[in-house]
Formats: C-alpha cells, structure tokens, sequence
C-alpha cells in the first residue's frame, strides 16, 4: 500500500515555482495586459475622434458646397437702337473683343498683365493701371484688361492663352457708334458706371441694392451726355441673369441651363433727324467752331441738330484715355460742347425782325422811314451803323435788307423794351424746349423789370438803343433762332421743336396755333425784307441766297439748275444775316480785323427759311468768331437748305419704330 503524497509546506499543487517568482510573473502580465488594453482603448479612441473630426470637416467642406454650389450672375441687356427718321441706325450694340484676367486663377498677377501689356504693345505706366482696376473687381469673374482689341490683337492673345494663367480672350456686347463725330452731341455715349453712379444707386434703398449690383457688373454701361444720358431708362432695357456651378472658392464650374433667363433689349428709337443731311451739315463746317439747325416749320421736326467741331463717342465707351480727353478738354473751339441747345450768343441784326415786328405794333406806320448817314446820336454819345457811309433814307423793308443800324435804333426806341421782350419771346427767344437731350439752356431775352431786379439798376434809353441791334445782355442759343425763323415762316404759328419722333412715352406734338397779337400784315412785311436780304440787288446775302435750284413743272420738286431747264421758276429763301460782337474792338475792326485773337472775333449768324413760295423748312447756323455773318455763316446755311430742299424730307415716309424693331427681332 503506497503512502500518501504529501505536500511540502510552502508549496501549491501544480507548481513547481517558489511562491515569490510566481507573484512577480503575475504581475508583469497583468500590467502587460493593462499596457495593451490601454493601448487598445487609446487607439478606439484616437479613430472614434479621428472620425468624429473628419465627419465635422466634412460636413463644413459639405455646407460650404452647398452654400457655394450655385451663384447668380448678370447679363447686362442690349441698348435699344436710336435710328435717323428713314431707320439709318445711328448707336448700337456690336462686339468687342477682350482680354480679360480671372484674380483667383493667375498665379501672379503683376507677372501675367505684364505679358498682355507686351503682346499688345503697351507700356508699363497701362500695365500699372489695369492691375488697380481689377484689384477692384471680382476675384472669380474675368475682369476686363483691355477692350476693343483688333482682331490681330485678340488671335495674339488666343495663340499665347497656355502660357497665360488667368488669362481669358472674350468677346462682349459694346455700345458702337458708326457715323462717330456726326452724331455725338445730340446722341451722346455710355460709359462704365463711376463710384457715383453706384452711391446714388444705394440710395434708394433695397430697390437701389439691386440696381447697385447690376451697376457693378463689369460689361454694364450707362448713358453719360446726350440722348443716351436722358433717355437711359428707356435705352437700357432690363438684365437678364444665369445661374452657375461653382466651387467653394467661388469658382465657375458650369451653368444650369434651366435657370437662365435672357435679357431684354431696350427700347429703340426714331429720331426726327435726317442722316445725309446732318452729314451735309458737319462736312460743310470745315474746320471752323459752330452749329447748325434745320426744322420743319409744319412739325417742328429738327432735321438738323449739329455742332462743331464733332467728338468721338466710341471713346468714351471703354474710357477715353487722358490723351483724349486732354485734347478734347483743352481745345478752345470746345468740341465736347453741345452748342446747338448750350451755346448762348448774342443775335446781333437776326433780332432786327421782332425789333420791327415790336414797332409795328407800337403804331408806326407802313411808310415810316429814317435817314441814316452811318452813326445815330443819342444820351451824349453817337451810335454807328455798320456802313460807316450810312444807307441813306429807308423804310422797314430795306431797313432789313441792307440791315441798317440807324433805322432799328429809332425803331427800337418808338417800340420800347418791353414789347420788343414781348415778341421775341413770343417767337421762342429766351424760350425753354425740352428736345430730351440734357443742358437745354433758355438763353435771355432782359426787359426793364429783369433788369432791376437782376442788375439792381434802372434800364437806360442807352439799353434800348443797343437792344434794336440785338446787343447787349440778351443771348439765344441756335435752337431758339431756327424756331424763329420757323415761325417768321410758317406766318406766326407757334411750331415746337422735337428730337425723337417715336419712343416710349413719345407722343405726336401738338398743333401749332397761331399766336396772339401777332399781325398777318405785320409779318408779311418782315418776311418780304428778308426776301430782299437774299434775292434783291443790295441784299446782305445773296450769296446766301443763289440756290441754283429750280421747280420741277409737274412734281413741283427742286432740282439742280441746268441750261435746259433754266426757265422753270427758281427756287428761293428768305433770310437775315446777323453778326454778333464778342468784345469792343473799336479801333481794331475793319482791316485790322485779321490780327485780332480767334476767341474776340464777332459771331457770324444767318437764319432762313424756304422755299420762298411754300415754306417747309428753316434752318440757323451760327459760327463762333467767324466774323460778318453774310460771308461765313450764310454760305453754310446755303449749302445746308440747297441738300434739304432737293431731298425735301416732309415728301418721304418716315420709318416706323414697330417695323423696326421687328427686322431685328426677325434677324437676331
């Protein structure tokens, strides 16, 4: 029988380890297990936060895409089109080719407006300038470097684009104006929208936001001088816009078709001027600083709105450089100066019709006449006549025709101011039209009244005397003299002048009425002076006045004098030169007039109206500092009224602005 294991003391069953290496094993391996627990739990943990944090990064990347995903953006809407009475388009909307720089895609801006400023021939002081004004724009949208590129200029760039970054070449619509200096006063131009523009728009409140916004886009232009500048609501039509993919940078990344909606154009208009005869008009200026106005004196269509020298709107489009505007600014004939409506003269002897309209109706008689021996002595000192010789004894008819001094002086005193004020305001002096170009000025026709509470002293007879002579204070602008010649033709009905025939809120103008207190027997003695002043021996233009015109028997047409139609009835105008001094010049009139500076020669003047057996039209062209108005200002009126009544434009259906606006709907 075998003994019973027996256990040593001290020691556990299974083991044969003292009792202490066995604690000390446990204790590594439970911290070991500790360590790798820890480690696990830590490493959970790291990817639980880990996760957490890109879940929070992502949903900000998410948001920001969503936020981001689509931007608006303006179109800017076609102008309408300003046409001349036959449909001749006169200011439109073609293409412009561009070179233009997106900020957030060029890697260095200075660097790659410095290539484009080398590849298009320009300089560094250009180069510096662009950089400024696209710092100002969008980041994200291309911004305009350089515009109206040629079509060489644009293939440069194109060819180049790979190693331009940031570069775009576009095309974009732009404001053209094909007959360029032609039309640039009554037209006008568009420019970019100033800092100004923008302010005034904020203005307005949430409305004028919006308006700020659309203002802001880089192909936006607004109307600036002329029609442009006072029909702009009209003109500028209303923006479309398009919705595009972008990225969180604000990155165009692609368009939704679905949410585009198109611009609309503006509206057109027709104009009552005539093209080829504006044309005339400003070829036969020469190089010479004036205006010139042809109305209908049945419509008050003006034909003719022209001043010289002319200005190039397509200048202003893109911004004239300060070459040009320096040129233009400084020149002393005043190009950038619309003088037909801002241009303010004296009317010298043109006033000399309502003088002896004004004594007719003081009660002087039909065979009142005065002797004139070239001076007229009055208050202590001696007023001349323009013939040192004097004229002899007239009466009113040949007053006018010789335009005598003497005889409107004395007329003017038996007429006194008042009532000369009186007509020729009643014949449009001094008058206010609203033809919706901007700056209309009213000119002044002064009467005692004005006169003391203007110039705080009492009107002299001395006034009076200087007034029959349309000297002095008083000053009319050449709109105001062809609307007197109109109504001097048209036997005193009071015809309105008007620029745009058709166009929004454009309504026909009303009937001219006769005017009141203005005698038919009155009139017909004014007018048959100035008969005598282009067709009778002595007559102070008749140069002015030898149309070589003649009536065509059966369509009543003038035509061209020819050898074999020289016993048809001529073609006639009656008219009144008038010359304006700008300063005393005493002494040095006459011979010495020539070594007189530009700027202090007389004014010339001549108004008209035509043909002498039916007026239809009257025309006033005023030359500044061109001296005696029979020998500069006349001839251009002759050349202008011999176009308009050979092309007659009263005989010619005008264009119609529904029509219009359909062939271009038909061909867009």
């Amino acid at each position: 029988m075998k003994k019973p294991v027996t256990l040593n003391k001290g020691k556990r069953v299974g083991s044969t380890l003292p009792k202490r290496d066995a604690t000390v094993i446990f204790n590594r391996r439970a911290a070991l297990m500790s360590f790798v627990g820890a480690g696990v739990l830590g490493a959970i943990l790291f990817r639980m936060g880990q996760l957490q944090a890109t879940n929070l990064i992502s949903r900000e990347y998410t948001n920001a895409a969503d936020e981001n995903r689509f931007d608006t953006r303006i179109i800017a809407p076609p102008r309408g089109i300003i046409y001349d009475r036959f449909g001749v388009v006169l200011a439109q909307t073609s293409k412009d080719y561009q070179v233009a720089v997106v900020q957030n895609d060029a890697d260095n801006l200075e660097e790659v407006v410095g290539r484009v400023a080398q590849i298009l021939g320009l300089d560094s002081e250009w180069a510096r300038r662009a950089i400024i004004k696209v710092r100002g724009g969008s980041r994200y949208e291309p911004q305009p470097l350089k515009e109206g590129l040629t079509w060489e200029q644009f293939n440069a760039i194109n060819v180049r684009l790979p190693e331009l970054r940031g570069i775009v070449a576009q095309s974009a619509d732009v404001r053209a104006y094909p007959y360029d200096v032609v039309y640039g006063h009554p037209i006008g131009y568009v420019q970019k929208p100033t800092q100004r523009d923008i302010d005034r728009a904020l203005e307005d409140g949430a409305e004028g936001e919006s308006r700020a916004v659309y203002l802001r886009n880089p192909h936006v232009r607004v109307g600036k001088a002329g029609l442009e500048a006072s029909m702009e609501t009209e003109l500028h039509g209303i923006a479309g816009y398009r919705k595009v993919i972008v990225n969180a940078r604000g990155v165009e990344q692609g368009e939704d078709e679905s949410e585009r909606h198109d611009p609309i154009r503006g509206s057109g208009l027709v104009l009552t001027l005539d093209h080829d005869l504006q044309r005339i008009a400003m070829q036969n200026f020469g190089e010479q600083a004036g205006s010139a106005v042809v109305i209908d004196i049945h419509t008050g269509d003006l034909l003719v709105m022209a001043s010289a020298p002319g200005f190039d709107p397509n200048l202003f489009v893109n911004g004239i450089s300060q070459a040009n505007f320096a040129a233009y600014n400084e020149d002393e004939k005043k190009p950038l100066y619309h003088k037909t409506v801002t241009g303010v003269y004296a009317p010298g002897s043109t006033f000399k019709m309502m003088v002896g309209i004004a004594a007719k109706q003081a009660g002087v008689e039909d065979n009142w006449a005065v002797g004139c021996s070239g001076g007229f002595a009055y208050g202590g000192r001696v007023f001349h006549c323009w013939r040192a010789g004097g004229h002899g004894r007239v009466n009113l008819h040949d007053a006018i025709k010789h335009s005598c001094d003497v005889y409107f002086y004395q007329a003017a005193l038996r007429a006194g101011p008042e009532r000369i004020a009186a007509v020729a305001r009643a014949f449009g002096l001094g008058q206010h039209f609203n033809v919706s170009v901007p700056n209309v000025r009213d000119g002044l026709i002064p009467d005692p009244t004005w006169w003391q509470e203007n110039r705080h002293e009492q009107w002299t007879g001395g006034l009076t005397v200087n007034y029959g002579i349309g000297q002095g204070a008083m000053g009319i602008t050449p709109l105001q003299l062809a609307v007197m010649a109109a109504r001097l033709g048209n036997n005193g009905h009071a015809v309105v002048p008007r620029l745009v025939r058709e166009g929004p809120n454009v309504t026909d103008p009303p009937q001219a009425l006769r005017m009141e207190g203005i005698e038919a027997d009155f009139l017909a003695r004014v007018r048959d002076g100035m008969y005598g002043v282009c067709n009778e021996p002595g007559g102070t233009a008749t140069r002015a006045g030898a149309l070589e015109l003649v009536r065509h028997p059966e369509t009543d047409a003038a035509v061209p004098l020819t050898p074999e139609n020289r016993g048809w009835q001529p073609v006639q105008i009656a008219g009144k030169t008038g010359t304006a001094q700008v300063r005393a010049l005493g002494a040095n009139r006459g011979r010495h007039y020539s070594t007189i500076e530009w700027r202090y020669r007389d004014n010339a003047l001549f108004c008209c109206f035509g043909p002498w057996h039916e007026p239809r039209y009257a025309c006033a062209v005023v030359i500044e500092h061109g001296g005696a108005g029979s020998a500069v200002a006349g001839p251009i009126a002759r050349e202008i009224m011999r176009a308009t009544l050979m092309r007659d434009p009263s005989r010619r259906p005008p264009a119609r602005l529904a029509q219009l606006e359909q062939n271009l709907a038909r061909n867009a």
